[in-house]
C-alpha cells in the first residue's frame, strides 16, 4: 500500500474540529486585520473568517467586510474573499437542500436519489430503467 505524503481530507476535517475547539477569534482584532494595509495580514483574516473553518456565524458576522475585499488590489485578498463567499453560497444551497428534504419527508438531500426515487414512485419501477 502506497501513503501519500498528503493527508487525506478525514485528517483535515479532524484538524478542523480540533481547531474549532478553541474559543473563536476576538471580532475586534479580526476586524482590524482585515483593514490591515498588509496583504498578507489581510489574507490569514479571511481564512480565519471563511465559513469552510471558522463556521457560518463568524463569516455573517464580517460578511460586509468580505464583500469590500472582493474588491482589493491585491489579487490574493480578492481570490481569498471570492473564496469565502463561495464557501458561504454552497453552505446556504446545502442547507436549503437539506430544509426542503426535510419538509418533503425524503430520506435523502442529494438530487440523483431523489430523481431515481421520483422515477420509481412513477413508473412502480425499482430497478433502474
Amino acid at each position: 500500500m502506497v501513503r501519500s505524503a498528503w493527508p487525506g481530507y478525514a485528517a483535515a476535517v479532524a484538524k478542523r474540529k480540533r481547531r474549532g475547539c478553541q474559543p473563536g477569534p476576538d471580532p475586534g482584532v479580526l476586524a482590524a486585520q482585515l483593514r490591515s494595509p498588509d496583504e498578507q495580514v489581510r489574507v490569514k483574516a479571511l481564512h480565519r473568517v471563511c465559513p469552510c473553518g471558522a463556521g457560518f456565524l463568524v463569516y455573517e458576522r464580517f460578511r460586509g467586510e468580505v464583500k469590500r475585499l472582493q474588491k482589493d488590489p491585491s489579487p490574493r485578498v480578492r481570490a481569498a474573499a471570492l473564496h469565502a463567499e463561495q464557501d458561504a453560497c454552497l453552505i446556504e444551497q446545502l442547507d436549503a437542500g437539506l430544509d426542503r428534504a426535510a419538509e418533503q419527508g425524503w430520506r435523502y438531500s442529494d438530487a440523483d436519489w431523489v430523481r431515481a426515487h421520483r422515477r420509481r414512485q412513477a413508473t412502480r419501477y425499482w430497478l433502474p430503467l
